[in-house]
């Protein structure tokens, strides 16, 4: 039980920084159109910002809060993260997967409000987990876990690709990208793992497609996030 609890401690923590990051993320833009800078100044007011792990809670100009706050984000990530710790367990992964918790919260948060999913969090999941992943088998030796993950990577981002070129397809590049980092941490558990993951995506969908759609954030015809339910199914495939 300490591992979950200090792997709790930890992601609240996290927590605390994670508005900055979030709102310096969440930047909209038109499908088809450059992408504009990522947030260094307030939307409302147009002041400078402070860099993203020491934004305060609302901007020091005009005093517009930041979304979601902490009372959203530490909780969140205390629970992923202490989620994440009890069921990889006291191994060389651990670092990895905890990564992976970590940055998924901003992930899903920003994907929930944009529908993007930025290339600098995304790439640090692929990148910096095959770092510690590889770190691992090193360390347990486990070249056969390694060897999968990275097959198991390359398999789900073809995957997503080919679904993404269908017409009408509802999944973006951005999904394509994270469904690939997400198969590197499945594979490394076992195909089972990855089976579960791809085939609970859907599914986890389902119940935010229907909050959005109450809510009024959503359409028939809306393009809707999908980030949330590849990074929960993940988790869920995880605890399996």
């Amino acid at each position: 039980m300490l591992l979950p609890l200090v792997a709790a401690v930890a992601g609240a923590g996290w927590g605390l920084l994670l508005p900055g990051l979030i709102d310096r993320y969440a930047v909209d833009w038109p499908t088809g159109r450059p992408r504009p800078a990522w947030r260094g100044t307030c939307p409302d007011c147009a002041g400078a910002r402070p860099p993203w792990w020491r934004a305060p809670r609302r901007c020091p100009d005009c005093r517009r809060p930041l979304t979601p706050g902490w009372a959203v984000t530490v909780p969140l990530t205390a629970a992923v993260t202490g989620t994440v710790g009890a069921g990889v367990g006291v191994t060389w992964a651990l670092p990895a997967f905890l990564l992976l918790a970590a940055l998924g919260v901003p992930l899903a948060a920003v994907d929930l409000r944009v529908l993007r999913l930025p290339d600098p969090l995304v790439g640090a999941v692929a990148g910096g987990g095959l770092a510690l992943l590889l770190l691992a088998a090193v360390a347990d030796p486990a070249f056969p876990a390694l060897g999968r993950a990275l097959l198991a990577a390359a398999l789900c981002g073809a995957g997503y690709l080919t679904l993404t070129l269908l017409p009408r397809s509802p999944l973006g590049f951005g999904d394509v990208k994270l469904g690939a980092a997400l198969g590197l941490y499945l594979g490394w558990l076992g195909w089972p793992t990855v089976v579960t993951g791809v085939l609970l995506a859907p599914l986890v969908n389902l119940p935010l497609v229907g909050v959005l759609l109450v809510a009024g954030r959503a359409g028939r015809r809306t393009p809707l996030p999908y980030g949330p339910a590849l990074l929960g199914a993940a988790l869920v495939a995880v605890l399996r």
